[in-house]
């Protein structure tokens, strides 16, 4: 028996409300995603960026540590220290610390180091060797200046300590800072 008029509830469609909660719903889980998820992508990259930056502060550091306290120390064999022995020179005076004219791969001292800064588009290593593209984005900056141990503080004076900094900006404007103290020794 047939029956007209009367539609079975399986061929029902969706109601006007139910359709208002669903575009709603989706739009708040849209807006969450937005706001919760997607921000964890760049967060991501923050420790790749990190380990980067540790490795080129890193490098940076072992290449400035290798070299002469200073200009107006012996290279050859270390017993002539600049301020130090009495027939010795004095070291480099603090206004006077940076390069000496010299290219970077002609540094022969700590000091040449000061005020050395690098773009990414020029990132070099010692050797002039372009490492732009495995630090893309990333800037250098390093001072060096003269140290006291006991108080912790940068000195206006020689003394026997020169503290190199290095800062490092990755792609994402973060800024990492490693420095080490190089005695007269």
């Amino acid at each position: 028996m047939r029956t007209f008029g009367v539609t079975p509830r399986t061929n029902r469609g969706f109601t006007l409300v139910e359709l208002i909660i669903g575009i709603v719903v989706l739009g708040l889980s849209v807006v969450m995603l937005a706001v919760l998820i997607f921000p964890q992508a760049q967060r991501s990259a923050e420790p790749l960026l990190q380990t980067r930056a540790a490795g080129l502060g890193q490098a940076l550091l072992n290449e400035i540590m290798s070299k002469s306290f200073d200009e107006n120390s012996d290279r050859s064999s270390g017993i002539e220290r600049c301020s130090v022995e009495a027939a010795a020179p004095p070291c480099t005076l603090p206004a006077n610390l940076g390069d000496d004219g010299e290219v970077r791969s002609d540094f022969n001292d700590v000091d040449d180091y000061h005020g050395l800064t690098s773009l990414s588009t020029n990132l070099t290593d010692v050797f002039g060797a372009d490492i732009a593209a495995r630090y893309n984005g990333f800037d250098y900056e390093i001072q060096v200046s003269y140290y006291d141990p006991n108080s912790g503080a940068e000195q206006a004076s020689i003394t026997r300590y020169k503290l190199i900094t290095i800062t490092i900006t990755t792609s994402l404007g973060q800024n990492f800072e490693f420095s080490a103290v190089r005695g007269n020794f």
